[in-house]
């Protein structure tokens, strides 16, 4: 059974690499180009997996060229899809991602196409009741919130990946055990201008057994007992940063259930992010396990 389970975005991702974006109505040679999986929640799930934990992916999928890409990537990183429904005639999510390695930005076109979202019937309580976590990215609200509910009453810890301001996460956060937003999240959510302010008040509103707010390049900090407590940030230079964060939380996830504590597992995270946005691929890119410490015991050598 999947001791990681996952309720959220899965899509398919044609990433290509050029040198400068191209201005618009113009045509621009890229450089190298990958199908890859996507999506928060998606991603999550195989970093966990390529880190050593037993991962599956609740959701559903069109019976397309996507859904059928989708699904075999999943699977390919160890991510089980048992619990995928399958939708005839549907179009699964797909998105196009530009990554200018001038600057190492990415740009991202989506089409959610028509494919339902999962329902309430589709959370088999058997395997939820089977699992250490529940991870959740804020789509497919409604089954989130249900299965969330779900989860917290069999003793499930449930994490938030806070990515984005959807409509109605509101009603998803007090659900939740393991909040770790964007600092964009927290910022535009609370409506304030400082992200300790922010933590504070999310903090307040919610109690999540665990705050953690991500700040990109600049790593990010715990909100513990009415402050800060930053992980380390690891610098490197950057080749495709598409899916660090989705890294982050899955490295999180793997690391706790590893035995790690919060702020030795938040290091870990942010050491798996780093190390995924050297390389090429959204799932592709993400490291294993051994990896992760060898990078971490190396950059600290360097650091001395």
């Amino acid at each position: 059974m999947a001791k990681l389970l996952g309720i959220g975005s899965a899509l398919f991702d044609m990433l290509m690499t050029v040198e400068g974006f191209p201005k618009e109505d113009s045509k621009v040679q890229g450089i190298e180009s990958k199908a890859q999986g996507g999506g928060p929640c998606a991603g999550a799930l195989v970093a966990a997996g390529k880190l050593g934990i037993e991962a599956g992916y609740i959701g559903t999928l069109g019976d397309d060229a996507y859904g059928d890409f989708i699904r075999e990537s999943l699977s390919r990183y160890g991510v089980g899809t048992d619990h995928v429904r399958i939708v005839k005639g549907a179009v699964s999510y797909h998105g196009i991602v530009i990554l200018n390695l001038q600057n190492a930005t990415r740009t991202c076109v989506w089409s959610r196409g028509n494919v339902p979202s999962p329902k309430m019937e589709d959370v088999d309580i058997r395997v939820l009741r089977e699992a250490s976590f529940l991870h959740l990215d804020g789509h497919h609200l409604e089954t989130a919130i249900y299965a969330a509910g779900k989860a917290r009453e069999y003793g499930i810890k449930v994490s938030l990946d806070a990515g984005g301001v959807y409509p109605g996460i509101r009603r998803l956060l007090p659900h939740v055990d393991i909040l770790i937003p964007s600092e964009e999240f927290s910022l535009k959510f609370t409506g304030e201008r400082d992200v300790l302010r922010a933590a504070e008040i999310l903090e307040g509103a919610y109690h999540p057994e665990v705050l953690i707010v991500t700040q990109g390049a600049r790593g990010g900090f715990l909100w513990q007992e009415g402050r800060e407590v930053r992980y380390p940030a690891f610098r490197v230079k950057a080749v495709d940063s598409n899916g660090a964060g989705d890294t982050f939380h899955g490295a999180f996830l793997a690391a706790r259930m590893k035995g790690m504590e919060l702020l030795e597992a938040a290091g870990f995270a942010s050491a798996a992010s780093a190390l995924k946005c050297t390389r090429f691929g959204t799932q592709e890119g993400i490291p294993g396990f051994d990896e992760v410490l060898k990078f971490i015991q190396e950059y600290q050598e360097l650091e001395e």
